[in-house]
């Protein structure tokens, strides 16, 4: 399985003076109470998602101005005329990595977190503005003293307490589970969980491979599975080949795997002559929402919820495989930025995560009259192949899992967005639903 290593590469912050139009703000939102990191908020492959085509990718070029309203957060419209100044991010390539938010300071956001609060603790959902929601924040005199980020959310004004047992976490019941999907687990291990306590661990010496929904976690194999290939170069079921993941299709050359993939359907081993090949998934998969792997750290609580964070946020270990929750097509993808967490985040922090935007095949399956977009925000890389306009079934790997943009630790931001058919989607409005609605049983 091919990692990304989009994070890997040096960038050069280059400053371009750009022009925004009359109609400056997020359309639909307030910035003075956003509360959920986004990027760029665009509607499809075919506007400003196009050009996109994996590794370190732009949404706009450098001699192009994004429409404000494509922005999480946008300058103020100015009436002097003058242009306003955006920074966006170039990597040693050459390749525009924007847009990043604007570096104008918007008036009407407060220039500390904490501003205008009590002394004392406050978890970030607490706070509006740019506060990160899973960091503790020490408030004294309006302005922010330390920030403490808290692995399993905060709550009330305290870090929530890690639970000592790894397989209290564990969000899908029974079963093997690698470390790094359980709070407090060790990524190397897998865990046999049963009844939230576990049963018996072992110690993966070749890393533990995160599978789909429905399939269990596995240790990977010690040695190449495809040393065992006796018929030649070519494609083997896993059962196939000594120590192979029988949900995996190895692709063999000269004795070594040159490329596996995850059968989320299961392997179909063939009649000698004909190659193996995963199983089809019928019709894409079914039309609801496969839960990601991880821990929830932050739940959905914007849109009269008690909050405003717009999704669901998933503690897992950096690099965790992430699997399309749904059938669709790429339609939006952003790779190649870094962590900018700093004691919050700074206005420009906000717009630079990484990310993969998929429209479901079926539409939103509880309003036919709706489109829905699935989002998966703070990415490490893309999985093989994944770029604009690919098509992925449910349980298809499409990217990692990082800790880019304003995140305090490793995690998956999942966001559901439905919207009429034919409309674009954007982040942080209230045509974000709550992903629960939407997950399978």
């Amino acid at each position: 399985m091919t990692r990304s290593t989009a994070l890997l590469s040096p960038v050069l912050l280059v400053s371009f003076t750009l022009a925004c139009g009359d109609s400056a703000g997020p359309s639909g939102l307030s910035v003075g109470t956003i509360t959920s990191a986004s990027a760029l908020t665009a509607t499809d492959a075919a506007t400003s998602d196009s050009g996109s085509t994996g590794g370190a990718t732009t949404t706009d070029s450098a001699t192009t101005a994004a429409p404000c309203d494509q922005l999480t957060l946008c300058p103020p419209t100015t009436t002097s005329g003058e242009p306003t100044s955006t920074t966006l991010t170039t990597t040693s390539d050459g390749t525009t990595q924007g847009p990043l938010t604007t570096s104008t300071t918007d008036p009407n956001l407060p220039a500390d977190p904490c501003d205008g609060l009590g002394d004392g603790p406050h978890c970030g959902g607490e706070l509006g503005g740019l506060a990160d929601h899973n960091s503790l924040y020490q408030c004294s005199g309006g302005l922010t003293g330390s920030v403490t980020p808290c692995p399993a959310g905060c709550e009330a004004g305290a870090c929530k307490a890690i639970a000592q047992d790894p397989c209290a976490s564990a969000m899908s019941g029974n079963g093997l589970y690698c470390g790094g999907t359980l709070m407090g687990g060790d990524a190397a291990v897998l865990y046999d969980c049963q009844n939230g306590a576990t049963a018996s661990q072992t110690a993966c010496n070749a890393g533990c491979k995160v599978n789909p929904p429905g399939v269990a976690d596995a240790c990977n194999p010690e040695s190449d599975p495809c040393q065992g290939a006796m018929s030649g170069d070519g494609l083997y079921c896993g059962q196939s080949l000594p120590a192979g993941d029988a949900n995996d299709l190895y692709d063999c050359a000269g004795g070594k795997t040159v490329n596996k993939t995850v059968c989320p359907d299961g392997c179909q081993v063939n009649a000698p002559g004909v190659a193996d090949a995963c199983k089809a998934v019928p019709n894409g998969g079914e039309c609801c929402l496969q839960v990601p792997p991880g821990v929830v750290t932050q739940g959905f609580s914007a849109c009269g919820n008690g909050g405003s964070h717009y999704g669901i946020d998933y503690g897992v270990a950096l690099g965790t495989p992430i699997y399309a929750g749904i059938g669709g097509t790429v339609v939006g993808q952003q790779t190649g930025l870094p962590n900018c967490y700093d004691m919050g985040c700074t206005m420009q922090c906000w717009n630079a995560f990484n990310y993969v935007k998929l429209k479901s095949d079926c539409g939103d399956p509880n309003n036919p009259a709706n489109d829905l977009f699935v989002y998966y925000l703070h990415i490490e890389g893309l999985g093989p192949g994944i770029q604009n306009g690919s098509h992925v079934d449910q349980g298809q790997l499409v990217a990692y899992s990082g800790n880019s943009g304003c995140s305090s630790a490793p995690h998956i931001h999942l966001e559901t967005v439905s919207v009429p058919k034919g409309q674009g989607a954007t982040l942080n409005t209230c045509t974000s639903e709550n992903p629960h609605g939407n997950f399978c049983p």
